[in-house]
């Protein structure tokens, strides 16, 4: 095989398609229509203040920066980057995230965030965004089926950094898939691509970015046994009493009791890339 010769936007969208077909649940944003998702979405993210303030550090904002968050979620990062630079920009197509990010920014007394509220792939760069942005990233939030076009889109409108935050290896909750699909379902679990599909295609691209890997607990947290049961039920797609049967026994033997929560322990890899972009 001539390596030179690989199509790794083909790849990234082969894997993508085959993961979002196998699970049947549509697209990533679909999944966090839910405001009571999003909302917890950002309480847990918020339990982990270090890895926001790397972030901050990581792309060191100034008082003149603008800032451009693709797939911003619940303004984890958005908010508080809204509150050291001149302006963010952040998208998040999903219903419930997008609400809950209003409310955030709102409750933090941000006043210079705009919320787009499109999937990357679908907005329009001339109506829908700045002319450029100092800082453009996007932080575990690729689930697009085109990868090169979407990375080109942010080329496009950057004038500074992008940054790429992306799963290396298998993360946490891709291998409790890995271990109850062929059970619960008959077929083994295909996983989505991962950041070497990125590298790889930038590579192509003529882009030779930097790149960082870092391994971090990646723990799951339910308030009982209920909550965890009924919540991996739902993303499982779980409807028969031996599926039930099947969920019940792995959580028996998984979930750990820590101060009266019940936890799924685990852990993953995340790879950053990121390069200046030339202009």
């Amino acid at each position: 095989m001539n390596y030179n010769s690989i199509d790794w936007n083909e790849v990234w969208k082969q894997q993508y398609e085959k993961s979002i077909e196998l699970k049947g649940k549509g697209d990533c944003a679909t999944v966090w229509d839910s405001k009571k998702k999003a909302q917890e979405f950002l309480e847990r993210s918020n339990k982990n203040p270090g890895r926001i303030q790397e972030i901050i550090e990581l792309f060191k904002p100034g008082k003149h920066s603008t800032i451009l968050d693709v797939g911003a979620g619940p303004g984890t990062l958005a908010v508080p980057l809204a509150g050291l630079a001149a302006h963010v920009t952040a998208v998040e197509p999903a219903n419930g995230m997008a609400e809950v990010m209003g409310e955030y920014a709102a409750q933090e007394g941000i006043s210079n965030l705009d919320i787009v509220p499109k999937k990357w792939e679908d907005l329009d760069p001339k109506t829908d965004l700045k002319d450029s942005y100092d800082i453009v990233f996007a932080s575990h939030s690729l689930g697009m089926p085109d990868i090169k076009e979407s990375i080109e889109k942010m080329i496009a409108v950057a004038s500074g950094k992008i940054y790429l935050f992306w799963f290396g290896g298998t993360p946490a909750w891709e291998q409790r898939m890995i271990d109850l699909w062929p059970d619960l379902h008959g077929k083994e679990y295909s996983c989505g691509p991962k950041a070497d599909v990125i590298f790889n295609l930038l590579y192509s691209m003529g882009i030779y970015p930097n790149v960082e890997s870092r391994n971090f607990p990646n723990h799951f947290e339910y308030p009982d046994y209920n909550a965890a049961f009924q919540g991996l039920k739902e993303q499982y797609g779980i409807s028969t009493p031996k599926q039930e049967s099947v969920l019940k026994d792995y959580l028996d033997n998984m979930l750990v009791n820590e101060n009266g929560h019940m936890v799924l322990p685990g852990k993953s890899t995340g790879i950053r890339l990121w390069w200046e972009v030339d202009k």
